[in-house]
């Protein structure tokens, strides 16, 4: 009853109202804390009703965001291997090539001062099981390691599964990984998301970019011959400037995405591009558990309808990509 007032009575909010990704924040964190405690029919329909305004079909999903909310409800094994940032390193090096990991530095159960005080280069440490927890070291000589050790230990007792329901993090077991820090001109490099929409034998892709992250946040989606997907994602300003152009890797970047995306219906390959040179950060089977509105409404449909259902994942078949040095003749790049 008290949830049917809250959606039905005197807080019914349009999305289209809310400004400021600050205040959006804000209020899913309150409808979070009201519902923390329900079970999972009535959490996971009342956060889709509140962002879509329509309940979630779990029987026979057909949007792309219903799929993803099945996903987080009924995860896949495969989706706890692959979103573990230390495990996904195997699977990456098997299906595309050592080349396409970011340098590595070292995997602890904890860190301590005096191990990070032994990295001189610039690193990144970040929790395995979550997102977000993070932490670019620009200067080690001038960080605080006692103050970075206790906040990155810390991290490894944080129930990142349930602050969205992300069943699938609950099965990774919690650990601190550290890599090379990839910078460009002293700051950390764009970052590409590469979602891959499989039905069958078809393959759909799209490249989300988002830039200004710490000043004046945009984002925008292309298709795979980098031309303006006719989507967006609703909250968001689309680019403008050089942040339209295509990096210098894309075919390559889009290559390697369908290596690494091919057992599944759907997947999000996030990399880094430095120069000509891209780099996987990440798998993603979730994204953001959720939580996007697409602009316009029909797109969440029409892309929906291009990512297979019920998905079959199996990781031991074997691949119909083959990985090659020869692409455009330079070393690791991939061809099919």
């Amino acid at each position: 009853m008290t949830i049917r007032h809250y959606f039905s009575g005197g807080f019914v909010i349009s999305v289209e109202t809310i400004e400021g990704h600050e205040r959006m924040r804000k209020l899913r964190s309150l409808i979070y804390q009201l519902l923390k405690k329900s079970p999972d029919t009535i959490y996971f329909h009342a956060i889709y009703l509140y962002l879509h305004r329509r309940f979630c079909n779990f029987r026979s999903p057909t949007s792309v965001s219903e799929k993803i909310f099945y996903r987080m409800r009924y995860p896949d094994p495969a989706f706890s291997i692959l979103a573990d940032k230390v495990a996904v390193r195997d699977y990456v090096i098997e299906r595309a090539g050592q080349q396409y990991l970011v340098p590595f530095i070292g995997v602890y159960d904890t860190v301590t001062e005096d191990q990070l005080k032994q990295i001189q280069e610039p690193f990144v440490i970040k929790a395995n099981h979550s997102a977000g927890q993070v932490k670019v070291v620009k200067e080690p000589g001038q960080t605080d390691m006692a103050e970075l050790a206790q906040e990155a230990n810390q991290w490894l007792s944080y129930d990142y599964a349930g602050q969205h329901r992300e069943k699938h993090y609950r099965n990774i077991k919690p650990q601190l990984v550290i890599e090379k820090a990839l910078l460009v001109n002293g700051e950390v490099p764009a970052d590409y998301k590469v979602l891959v929409l499989n039905n069958g034998n078809e393959q759909e892709i799209y490249i989300q970019l988002i830039a200004g992250r710490f000043t004046d946040i945009r984002c925008q989606f292309f298709t795979e011959d980098w031309q303006i997907a006719p989507f967006n994602r609703r909250g968001y300003k689309p680019l403008q400037g050089d942040d339209l152009k295509a990096p210098a890797c894309l075919e390559e970047m889009i290559q390697v995405a369908k290596a690494l995306s091919e057992p599944f219906s759907f997947c999000r390959v996030d990399f880094f591009v430095v120069g000509e040179r891209c780099y996987v950060g990440e798998l993603t089977f979730t994204p953001v558990a959720g939580e996007f509105v697409l602009d316009p409404v029909s797109a969440d449909f029409e892309l929906g309808r291009k990512i297979d259902f019920p998905e079959h994942i199996d990781l031991k078949k074997p691949s119909r990509y083959s990985m090659t040095s020869s692409m455009s003749g330079n070393a690791g790049r991939a061809s099919i």
